[in-house]
């Protein structure tokens, strides 16, 4: 019961990151200038913190994309790496719910659970193989035709982590789908 409300707190959260990363990116309330982490420069690093056009670069290998006077369409697209986050993270949370609620009941190995834990451990790919690049992508478009127009690093930016993770998240659904398959077997037997 406990772990079934931590679960619906965590979904919870993920919806309010959702709507709070949406409202960001609608643009609606915003005054102050929008900025981005950029993953990676093409040259570092600098001897001096400067700016070079919207890029504002760091000593400590760190690079953020600033607007002062930002349009509409710029904060949805630099936002939008947020947004793609936070929805995977709350599919991912109530999926937990799901999966969650299925032990009240006294069997989790049910083939349901399976199909969840298989989205789960594609939400956990799709992060790791589209967040970065998506936000490489945005970086370039947001510095295009500026003075700091090719100084951000195209190369796929992968990351082993979320992958490797999404992999033990699929062994973990296969062990599900075959105690289903088990419990399927022996309550034909008995």
């Amino acid at each position: 019961m406990i772990f079934e409300n931590l679960i619906y707190l965590a979904f919870a959260i993920g919806v309010i990151a959702l709507l709070g990363a949406g409202w960001m990116a609608s643009g609606v309330t915003h005054t102050g200038p929008a900025v981005m982490e950029v993953p990676r420069l093409r040259e570092w690093p600098f001897t001096n913190p400067q700016q070079v056009g919207p890029l504002r670069i760091g000593l400590d290998y760190s690079a953020y994309l600033s607007l002062d006077r930002p349009a509409r369409w710029q904060i949805l697209l630099l936002n939008m790496p947020s947004v793609v986050t936070a929805l995977l993270t709350a599919i991912i949370a109530f999926l937990l719910w799901q999966i969650a609620r299925t032990l009240r009941s006294g069997d989790p190995f049910v083939p349901r659970n399976a199909r969840r834990i298989f989205i789960m451990s594609g939400c956990v790919a799709g992060y790791g193989l589209l967040v970065e690049p998506l936000r490489t992508l945005v970086a370039v478009i947001m510095v295009d035709g500026t003075s700091a127009g090719g100084m951000i690093d195209t190369d796929w930016p992968f990351t082993p982590a979320p992958i490797g993770f999404a992999l033990l998240v699929i062994a973990l659904g296969s062990i599900f789908k075959r105690g289903a398959r088990l419990r399927e077997d022996a309550e034909g037997l008995v």
